[in-house]
């Protein structure tokens, strides 16, 4: 029978290694964040090195942890968000969804958020995989991977500021939903165009940069945006057609 190893011996794990294990964040995570926000041409450039200079997160795994935490943190944002699950709430009442006896129209308007909050995610990873197939404008002769690692990057610093607006939102009263959607969006589109100018397209011109940042973050936001309202009409169509069922309809 081997021994077992002396305690000293065995590897030390930090409470990094627990924050990364928990939601594929960690220090060098966040000190990649910091880097795209301030210097981000110089993250650009350790893109096109296998290991990332040996330096930073790759983009695409730090994107997805956002993703990560925010599953993490979703009996936060979605127990208390009394803004956007009653204005389901309200769609469903007003357009007269008979319901089984025991459960209200919050019930509804939750269970329908719940399930729009887990699918965005979803669908948005996946087109974001699929714009990097197609989009190619990057002034310079790209790989898929790295094309990929590139639109990630793009988005690391909107994705960041995510934990925070989500957080707003919880004090956003149910009629101002849709303004601050609108919000999120330019918000989104302001962010990824000044990543994209100050870090991307590096042999273009400043013209150059502007134009192709400024397509490549509408196109970002378009996409986000078509994808939530998409899910959040399957959502609504499934939610009625669950409910209307149930009453016989």
């Amino acid at each position: 029978m081997e021994a077992q190893k002396p305690l000293e011996d065995s590897p030390k794990l930090s409470l990094d290694s627990i924050a990364e294990d928990l939601f594929g964040l960690s220090i060098r995570g966040l000190q990649t964040i910091f880097t795209v926000w301030t210097r981000p041409r110089r993250y650009f450039a350790a893109a096109k090195s296998s290991d990332w200079n040996d330096t930073y997160t790759p983009s695409v795994r730090l994107w997805l942890s956002f993703f990560a935490l925010f599953s993490a943190l979703k009996f936060w944002w979605l127990g208390t968000n009394a803004g956007m699950i009653g204005a389901f709430a309200t769609g469903f009442e007003r357009a007269g969804l008979s319901l089984p006896d025991g459960t209200s129209y919050w019930d509804v308007g939750s269970e329908a958020v719940s399930w729009i909050f887990v699918w965005v995610p979803v669908v948005q990873i996946a087109s974001m995989i699929l714009l990097a197939l197609v989009y190619n404008v990057w002034a310079e002769r790209t790989t898929l991977a790295l094309r990929q690692r590139y639109l990630f990057a793009v988005m690391i610093p909107s994705a960041s500021l995510m934990p925070f607006f989500l957080t707003v939102m919880l004090a956003v009263p149910m009629q101002l939903m849709t303004a601050y959607g609108m919000f999120l969006a330019v918000a989104a589109f302001v962010i990824d165009f000044q990543t994209g100018y100050r870090g991307a397209f590096s042999n273009a011109s400043r013209l150059g940069r502007a134009w192709r940042a400024g397509l490549l973050a509408l196109m970002v936001v378009t996409i986000n945006t078509c994808t939530a309202i998409a899910v959040q009409i399957a959502g609504i169509i499934m939610i009625s057609q669950k409910y209307g069922v149930a009453a016989g309809l």
